[in-house]
């Protein structure tokens, strides 16, 4: 039998900046009509790896070298300018991470996909339109007459990703980059757009990179997974060998980093673990679970929510009826001292407009929030700001949440100095080597920019900056969203040890089921501003009573490891 030829071949590339080597001898190969996954946490290079095989790093400052790297046979990096476009446009598509900014904010979105037609004169130009009404009906977009017309800003995260694909496919490419594709989507958008990418892949016998740090995607996503860590490709085989029987303990660490849906750990175990050879991990027994639920639930609230509403005007007339969206429909729940209230949903349901109404950073409508027995609308300032150093945000970017010019020191002593915790100095910047060490920082990164640490760490100083004015509740919104698998396994490890440490609760908001089910006491479901559901994580989780929860729960990526 004739062996098959590989559609694209790399074999030993390298790229270094005046820092140092950031691929190291990488190679591989894509066979025709394969889906072949690159994993890998961040920094290991799989992004790099992707915008060199499509030419997008040949004008940087990075050096490149590399024995072969062929697409169908066709040496890539001898490629002029003007090829690069061609291939580009004809043979290879490329998705990127974040629609928004891979989109042009100033040109609606038929023109954008029309521009790959026009620049590379496929088809007959009076086709142009109807090809990509056909593109934008195949990827599933909803009314591709107003798509075409509407801008980006006017489409969902989940239709811009679409848009995106439907641009990288009009041309049918032999190969298709997908860089994170679905990272930032809620989980049932996430299985749309994975399906459709599928499904398009076995229409037009087409090979597919995909690049991930999800290892659940991969695993029903790929048919051959690449392990990279730190440039170097220490694992590879198919998803069955490497989930089934990693051999490298960096896999094995990514594999049980994730919480496990019929498992729940003390601790989730790290990379780390697996490189200093620690293989068992204890679990929480439903026994121990229930005894801490009966101690939770005898207790009285500490935040009560009743009947939350939140309206946001879309017109304002003088002579009619003003139209508005209603975020939040009559939202009532509790939560307790010491417990992990779980709030999931998809974009829009009103998850993040609940953290911003319980400390008024968003008033609402109607409702009412009481912490502590007290209502906290209709506080004065003064009031206002001593609820504010008990009530406490985490968000989700831990970059945009830091100051790009100040230390990490200082933000953190920030809280401390504006609500008059500490005096002097010198009594401030111990407080805030102490906070430091409570998130597993040293004090040497007291004198650090945000940009000059990993994400994890910025998360850890986020996190030691809510804990300045020792809180009661922390709000933790998306707070593990943007993280690495093994990362993500630190930051939760750190959330719960802080808890028990320093007596805490959390309102812990997510659109990732698994992470909620993993920390939660009790889970809210959320669709459209309506609580749909709430119950005992595991009851709720393995018996939804609600056809949207079990939607939710359906469209769940799922691995079994070793």
């Amino acid at each position: 039998m004739k062996e098959k030829k590989p559609l694209l071949q790399l074999e030993d590339l390298s790229i270094s900046s005046k820092e140092g080597l950031l691929i190291n001898g990488l190679s591989f190969t894509v066979n025709s009509n394969e889906i072949v996954a690159i994993v890998g946490e961040s920094g290991s290079g799989k992004s790099l790896t992707a915008l060199s095989i499509a030419g997008l790093l040949f004008q940087t400052q990075l050096s490149i070298s590399s024995q072969k790297m062929e697409l169908s046979g066709q040496e890539l990096s001898r490629l002029s300018h003007k090829d690069w476009q061609t291939l580009r446009g004809k043979h290879l598509g490329m998705v990127f991470q974040e629609p928004q900014s891979s989109l042009n904010p100033s040109m609606r979105c038929g023109p954008q996909v029309m521009e790959r037609l026009q620049q590379n004169k496929i088809g007959k130009s009076q086709d142009y339109r109807n090809r990509v009404l056909a593109a934008f009906e195949q990827v599933q977009l909803p009314q591709p007459k107003r798509i075409f017309r509407a801008y980006p800003h006017e489409l969902s995260g989940g239709q811009k990703q679409r848009v995106m694909i439907a641009m990288a496919l009009i041309g049918s490419p032999k190969l298709l980059i997908a860089d994170e594709p679905t990272t930032a989507l809620d989980v049932t958008v996430q299985k749309e757009i994975l399906t459709l990418i599928k499904d398009r892949q076995k229409g037009h016998k087409m090979s597919v990179l995909l690049i991930s740090h999800d290892l659940n995607v991969v695993a029903q996503f790929a048919n051959r997974v690449l392990v990279m860590h730190q440039g170097g490709l220490v694992e590879s085989g198919t998803v069955t060998e490497i989930f089934k029987n990693p051999q490298d303990p960096y896999t094995q660490g990514l594999l049980y980093a994730r919480p496990q849906p019929d498992k729940r750990l003390k601790r989730l175990p790290t990379v780390a673990d697996f490189s200093q050879k620690q293989k068992s991990f204890k679990s929480i027994s439903k026994v121990t679970r229930a005894k801490k639920h009966r101690a939770l639930y005898t207790q009285k609230p500490l935040l009560e929510v009743r009947g939350l509403v939140k309206e946001y005007p879309l017109t304002r007339h003088w002579f009619k009826k003003n139209q508005s969206l209603k975020a939040l429909k009559e939202v009532s729940f509790d939560l307790y001292l010491g417990e992990t209230l779980g709030l999931v949903g998809e974009s829009g349901c009103g998850k993040s407009t609940i953290s911003r109404a319980l400390v008024n950073l968003d008033l609402p409508t109607a409702g009412e929030i009481r912490y502590k027995g007290r209502s906290i609308i209709g506080l004065n300032p003064k009031e206002m700001r001593d609820l504010r150093k008990q009530i406490q945000l985490v968000f989700q970017d831990p970059f945009a949440a830091l100051h790009p010019l100040k230390y990490i020191g200082d933000a953190i002593a920030e809280p401390l100095y504006v609500h008059g915790l500490v005096n002097g100095k010198d009594a401030q910047k111990q407080r805030v080597f102490k906070l430091l060490e409570q998130v597993g920082l040293g004090s040497e990164h007291y004198h650090r920019y945000p940009h000059q640490l990993s994400g994890g760490q910025r998360q850890r100083g986020v996190i030691a900056r809510a804990l300045a004015t020792e809180p009661q509740l922390l709000l933790l919104d998306e707070s593990v969203a943007a993280l690495d698998i093994s990362v993500q396994a630190q930051v939760l490890n750190l959330l719960n040890d802080l808890k028990e440490q320093l007596q805490l609760s959390y309102l812990f908001i997510s659109h990732d089921l698994n992470v909620v089910k993993y920390m939660a006491d009790r889970i809210l479901v959320m669709k459209k501003g309506i609580l749909v559901e709430e119950g005992e994580a595991d009851e709720l989780y393995f018996h939804p009573q609600q056809p949207y929860t079990r939607e939710l729960i359906a469209a769940l990526p799922r691995i079994e490891v070793f």
